[in-house]
């Protein structure tokens, strides 16, 4: 199966100041845009962006001058509040870093049972939701993390005992700097809305991704380490296809 193959159905596209209104918490969402904001600004921000959700017809309410949810009744348009409820119920939520020449963004598959959520966040704060098949998260995450005509990694591993923030070895850097995606891959248990961030920091799997070769760097804090290491594209997307596969059988009951 390829990219190509798999059903995906574009939903509504949110601001960050519009998510702010409509749920309870970014979660493990980034929000570019409104964490510019200051704070002594944040209330006008949402009062705009309600009367925006209400001039779009996407919430409905007998006092459109009412700053938020809490402010009075409110009725969210159905495929809205479909995906607003999805997104807060997703317990393992996949997230990708992109990076590339002159623009980065943010990737997130939240796992819900048999349906995954997806959201694009990028640098203007406006995110793009589309709804999947869970059973097909392995391919949409190979497709989000692999540069298209990326070539296999030629050369040997790179280990270094350091912090996971140290500054590579020139030579590594130069390698790296050729690939034309950087994206950094986790998996995430989201835990409830607005609560505590977790005790212990998850794996993270960088994939660098080009024309003229393909690695995979790990960071692991548990160890205060990073490797580097050559990989065959296939080698790389089938490490992303596991790594899909693990979030979807986290899900009670997907092969029951």
């Amino acid at each position: 199966m390829t990219v190509t193959d798999v059903d995906v159905r574009t939903l509504e596209v949110l601001t960050d100041e519009e998510l702010s209104v409509l749920t309870s918490g970014p979660g493990v969402v980034v929000t570019p845009y409104l964490d510019t904001v200051p704070d002594a600004a944040l209330d006008a921000v949402r009062r705009t962006a309600f009367r925006g959700l209400v001039s779009r017809g996407l919430v409905d309410t007998p006092d459109p001058s009412a700053a938020d949810r809490a402010a009075g009744e409110v009725l969210v348009r159905e495929d809205v509040r479909s995906t607003v409820t999805l997104r807060e119920a997703a317990r393992t939520v996949v997230a990708v870093a992109r990076t590339a020449t002159g623009r980065q963004d943010f990737w997130y598959a939240h796992v819900v049972h048999e349906v995954v959520l997806l959201e694009e966040v990028g640098p203007d704060g406006l995110h793009r939701f589309a709804l999947a098949r869970a059973a097909d998260l392995p391919e949409l995450l190979v497709a989000a993390a692999i540069a298209p005509g990326a070539a296999d990694g030629t050369g040997e591993p790179v280990h270094l005992d350091a912090e996971v923030d140290a500054e590579a070895p020139p030579e590594l850097a130069v390698r790296l700097g050729e690939a034309h995606l950087r994206a950094d891959v986790v998996k995430v248990e989201a835990g409830p809305v607005g609560s505590p961030a977790r005790s212990h920091r998850p794996v993270l799997t960088g994939v660098w991704t080009g024309s003229k070769g393909s690695w995979s760097v790990l960071a692991d804090p548990a160890t205060a380490s990073v490797s580097a290491h050559p990989r065959r594209v296939e080698e790389l997307a089938e490490r992303l296809r596991d790594l899909a596969r693990e979030a979807v059988e986290e899900q009670e009951g997907v092969f029951a």
